[in-house]
Parts: C-alpha cells; sequence; structure tokens
C-alpha cells in the first residue's frame, strides 16, 4: 500500500459542523476502500490567490492516508460531484520522502527526551548576580579610602 495525500478546498461560507461533515465523508469513502487514515489536518479558513466560481475565501483541509491506488480515483469522483469543493489535489509520496519523514520523527524523538532535566542551572544564575551586586559596593569603598 502507497501513502498519499489530499488537499482540498471546501467553500468558506459552510458552517463548521458542515465541514467537518464533509471531512468525514472524504475520510469515509478512504475507509470503505481498504485505506486508513494517517493524519487529518484543518488549515483553516484562508484567502485565496485568486477567485473560484466568485468566492475570494476558502476552507483548507488535508487528509493523509495509506490505500491502493483506486481510492485517488473514487475521492476525485466525489469532490467532481460535491458542489462546495472548490479546488482538489491528490498525490502519492515518493519513497525518498517516505524516508525523510521518518528521519525527522526520530529526531523529534530523541530531542524530545533530554529535554526533561535542564532545569537545574538556576540557581548558578542567582549566585551571579550576587557576585555582580557585590562588586560596585566594595568600588564604592575603596574610592572613598582613597
Amino acid at each position: 500500500m502507497a501513502i498519499y495525500e489530499t488537499i482540498f478546498i471546501l467553500d468558506s461560507l459552510l458552517s463548521p459542523k458542515e465541514i467537518d461533515a464533509a471531512i468525514e465523508r472524504f475520510s469515509g469513502i478512504i475507509k470503505e476502500n481498504g485505506g486508513s487514515i494517517r493524519k487529518v489536518d484543518k488549515w483553516g479558513k484562508k484567502r485565496l490567490a485568486y477567485e473560484i466560481q466568485k468566492k475570494q475565501y476558502g476552507f483548507y483541509a488535508a487528509i493523509e492516508f495509506e490505500g491502493t491506488g483506486n481510492i485517488p480515483k473514487e475521492l476525485e469522483s466525489e469532490y467532481n460531484f460535491n458542489d462546495n469543493v472548490l479546488r482538489y489535489l491528490t498525490y502519492r509520496y515518493d519513497k525518498h520522502k517516505l524516508k525523510a519523514m521518518e528521519l525527522q520523527e526520530k529526531e523529534a524523538a530523541q530531542k524530545a527526551e533530554p529535554a526533561a532535566p535542564a532545569p537545574e542551572p538556576e540557581p548558578a544564575a542567582q549566585e551571579e548576580t550576587v557576585a555582580t551586586e557585590a562588586a560596585p559596593e566594595q568600588q564604592e569603598q575603596k574610592e572613598g579610602e582613597e
């Protein structure tokens, strides 16, 4: 099975419930055809670069899924049938991008683990400030003695 991502723009005049229903409908098509959803991203309402069907704004969303080659065809037919979809794009990840994504996930997991023991250096910073505050007083005393 290959990994795909489909990005689509919905009409911005839809209510949040209607937007969620459309996303669920597209996710359902993927599941009905033997696919599995990896991630759903709602990018939100954004201004379009140019007017589409006399609309200046659209609601952007993306679904990353794993499945067979017939799923993009099924999604495309649903996108064409649904009047609320302004634009769409479905593409398949290549092997190099998949390897890069796996490496990024591993690096992020490694960076997240050592971040916890960091709070210990705070007392050292307080000692330094005390030492620098004492220094000007000593200089004033030396000036007074001269």
